[in-house]
């Protein structure tokens, strides 16, 4: 009689650990979130727009005049609210947890985004690997309406370029959500974002006909950083600036350096590795804080007269890039503490990590201290390879 009543037993707790997923969802009741746009309107309300994949699109060879992605926009009272009117909508559910990029409107950015990043962090179905970017020259939800050449999706168009621009160029970078959150709540760093441009109309751009030409008349572009102070946007950083503020903090894969040779022409060295860290220390009360910056690169393109086989002109090519370097990242140092008076280098972090007592009279004002601030930069260059000639090839032979 026991065993019975353990045989039923052991059958009732196996019968409720199949029960299966109670809050399961079929693919086809679903609409697939890439994109999301958020800003305000003139009425203060929330404007949100969000990208939709069309799944019969993307998946065929054969192409079709329907576009790959739907667009679906509305507003409401608050993030929640603006979402939830989607469904009035879509006709299906919006599912968000595949969404690669949110882009922040410009006069959402400029009263604060830390509102919006608290919704799309606390909701379960968001993921937290997606980037954030500001819409610089145009209202954010027009941008997921674009149609891309080469890429279906406009939304890994946007992502896939912000990591090619970082990877080779060193201009702009990706930003997730967490990073951006952390930045925001860090007395010591302020936040930045890559900004997004439109090049073109984009009563073109939203027409399959855009991805008709070889030359598409309406991009999407990535453009330089845009500076926080905490959750506000306060400007943009020029190329150089954005460059400069990745050279500092290590965020440089690989870029360029140009600088023009004693007599004439130019000599360009591909840089491939960098390596940055900031140290910080006392003199007397006030802190000082040095910016330290490794670089090894490749000789990729000669355009004047030099015997790179020479070490006195290899060691003369090393002291040009350092300078440039240097002069890069002054004028990211320039912007943060005169132009913008953010402190988007985290150069507070480096005082709060080597002088913690001094950092704690100083925090709360931190940003009209670091204005103050005395800063120096220290670069070391490394040619590794010379390419397969030491002299610069041209037509006398």
């Amino acid at each position: 009689m026991t065993s019975s009543w353990v045989r039923i037993s052991l059958i009732i707790i196996c019968l409720s650990l199949l029960s299966g997923c109670w809050n399961s969802n079929e693919l086809d009741e679903l609409g697939i979130a890439v994109s999301v746009a958020i800003d305000k309107n003139d009425e203060g309300d929330y404007l949100v727009a969000v990208q939709v994949i069309n799944p019969s699109e993307i998946a065929t060879d054969a192409p079709t005049n329907r576009p790959p992605v739907s667009t679906y926009s509305t507003t409401g009272e608050t993030l929640l609210d603006a979402f939830r009117r989607l469904s009035a909508k879509s006709p299906r559910q919006i599912y968000f947890s595949q969404m690669r990029l949110v882009i922040i409107g410009s006069k959402l950015a400029e009263e604060g985004v830390m509102p919006s990043l608290d919704f799309l962090y606390r909701d379960h179905e968001f993921r937290t690997s997606f980037y954030v970017a500001v819409a610089k020259n145009a209202p954010a939800e027009v941008m997921l309406s674009i149609v891309t050449p080469y890429e279906k999706i406009p939304a890994n168009k946007i992502m896939n370029s912000i990591d090619n621009v970082q990877k080779n160029w060193g201009v702009s970078k990706g930003v997730s959500i967490d990073k951006l959150i952390a930045d925001v709540r860090d007395k010591g760093k302020s936040p930045v974002l890559p900004g997004i441009d439109l090049l073109g109309d984009p009563e073109v751009g939203n027409n399959m006909s855009n991805v008709e030409n070889v030359d598409a008349p309406t991009k999407l572009e990535v453009d330089h950083l845009a500076a926080f102070k905490e959750d506000r946007l306060v400007g943009w950083l020029s190329e150089m600036e954005s460059q400069g503020l990745n050279y500092a903090t290590g965020d440089v894969r690989s870029t360029i350096v140009t600088h023009p040779c004693d007599d004439e022409g130019t000599i360009s060295v591909e840089i491939l590795r960098t390596q940055s860290s900031m140290k910080s220390k006392m003199d007397g009360s006030t802190p000082e804080v040095t910016i330290m910056v490794e670089a090894e690169g490749n000789v990729a393109e000669v355009d004047c007269k030099i015997d790179l086989g020479s070490p006195e002109s290899i060691q003369e090519v090393n002291k040009e890039v350092e300078k440039q370097i240097e002069k890069t990242i002054q004028s990211s140092v320039t912007a943060a503490q005169e132009e913008l008076e953010s402190d988007f280098l985290g150069l507070g972090s480096a005082v709060h990590r080597d002088n913690p007592t001094y950092w704690k009279s100083v925090e709360d004002e931190w940003d009209q201290q670091f204005t103050e601030l005395d800063v120096s930069i220290e670069v070391k260059a490394k040619i590794r390879r010379k390419g397969n000639s030491t002299q610069p090839i041209n037509k006398e032979g």
